[in-house]
């Protein structure tokens, strides 16, 4: 659908936000993922790798261990790492939506998002093939579709259900495919969301390959978005899930709403496997996109979440969109959070829309940790290492990642 559409539908039918899960390196929780946000610090800690032989120490961001969670993790238990911190961010969402219990599952959908999928149970599968015994679960968990599967059957829903791949943009599609769906009236509410667990040797080895991972003597410093010393990412793991519905939906019900998802943006550009150009045209198309969808201006966007990865093309280049984006128009407070979660590859689209959410619900700007010399070729209004209270009623959260995916989710306040 076009942009003029969308907005009209929107018009018709506003979307809300009613539940928020998430995991990731901050905790188990929305709150400590909000905390660790706005007050820090860093989560990145040494990680050991065996690289076929080469032992390789990296700075990540791992999700806390899942011990002690056995009752809740039962219905995954056997499954993927990037299943079981989906199932657990699904959860918690449906649970602030009051959806945990009495929903109608027939007119209830899944979208979910990943760019590696269940790669851990991938990697078992090829390890598997030494041994005598190859067990047959692996034909089913190692497919991608296998988070949306299993949530869709384990909680009984029977809407729209699906898995999306758009690279590090894979939480954003996820979220806008929901959207979409709700506005042509496949469903009446959504899970919509993603999850990562890509701390394994082989993706390691792929992004040390690629030249990518940020390094620094003291590896809570390795990510360092927008900085001029930075050099490169951390990779993290974990999820977050969002119930999506209409506002008529949600009214009927009594579900309070957490804030509107009011406009996106999707694209892909020519700009190779590495996904953005020195341009960063992909992220100016995607955000104005978004911007039409929600009928608003550059200059009513009050914050933006920054894909900021800490890698000196893509934070050069998406600052130079932002300044194009907003040129004439002011420019709003501009953050990356990825100090904190980690770049956890598809999921991280989703942890920034619930980071969103929650700088909408609490009017505070969280900073941009690490970010101590701000490199001249990103000038940007970039939150300092402090967080800090602001009047906001539209916050912009960017996407990007390989073969070109961008994405522009926009999240408003309630009237």
């Amino acid at each position: 659908m076009t942009s003029p559409v969308l907005h009209r539908l929107l018009q018709e039918s506003p979307l809300v936000v009613t539940g928020c899960g998430a995991v990731s390196a901050a905790g188990l929780s929305v709150e400590s993922l909000w905390q660790r946000a706005v007050s820090g610090p860093p989560t990145a800690r040494t990680q050991m790798f065996d690289l076929g032989g080469r032992k390789l120490s990296v700075a990540a961001c791992p999700a806390p261990t899942l011990e002690g969670l056995r009752e809740v993790l039962h219905p995954v238990r056997r499954m993927d790492r990037s299943v079981q911190l989906g199932w657990l961010a699904a959860c918690q969402a449906l649970q602030e939506a009051g959806l945990h219990t009495g929903r109608d599952g027939r007119r209830m959908g899944v979208i979910a998002g990943s760019s590696r999928g269940p790669v851990g149970k991938v990697a078992e599968g090829f390890d598997r093939l030494k041994q005598r015994r190859y067990p047959p679960s692996l034909s089913a968990d190692c497919t991608f579709a296998a988070l949306s599967g299993v949530l869709a059957q384990s909680l009984g829903l029977e809407g729209p259900t699906a898995m999306v791949s758009a690279t590090c943009a894979s939480g954003a599609y996820a979220l806008a495919f929901a959207a979409e769906q709700l506005l042509l009236g496949k469903a009446d509410a959504f899970l919509a969301g993603a999850a990562e667990a890509p701390l394994i040797p082989a993706v390691v080895a792929q992004l040390d390959a690629a030249g990518v991972l940020g390094s620094h003597t003291d590896p809570a410093l390795a990510c360092r978005p927008f900085d001029v010393t930075r050099n490169g990412l951390c990779l993290g793991e974990g999820s977050a899930f969002l119930v999506l519905e209409t506002a008529a939906g949600a009214k009927r019900r009594g579900a309070a709403a957490l804030a509107h998802l009011s406009g996106w943006g999707l694209c892909l550009v020519d700009s190779g496997r590495a996904g953005v150009s020195e341009s960063g045209g992909g992220t100016v198309k995607a955000a104005r996109e978004a911007l039409a969808t929600a009928g608003l201006s550059a200059a009513e966007i009050g914050y933006v979440n920054t894909h900021g990865t800490g890698t000196r093309l893509n934070d050069a280049a998406e600052a130079k969109a932002l300044r194009q984006l907003f040129d004439g128009a002011g420019s709003p407070p501009c953050t990356s959070t990825k100090p904190v979660t980690g770049h956890c590859l598809g999921a991280t689209p989703a942890l920034e829309a619930v980071i969103c959410v929650e700088a909408l619900r609490r009017q505070v700007i969280p900073p941009t940790l690490n970010c101590q010399q701000l490199d001249p070729e990103c000038r940007l209004n970039v939150q300092p290492l402090r967080a800090a209270p602001a009047c906001v009623r539209h916050a912009m959260s960017n996407s990007l990642g390989f073969w070109g995916y961008h994405a522009s989710l926009i999240f408003s306040t309630l009237p």
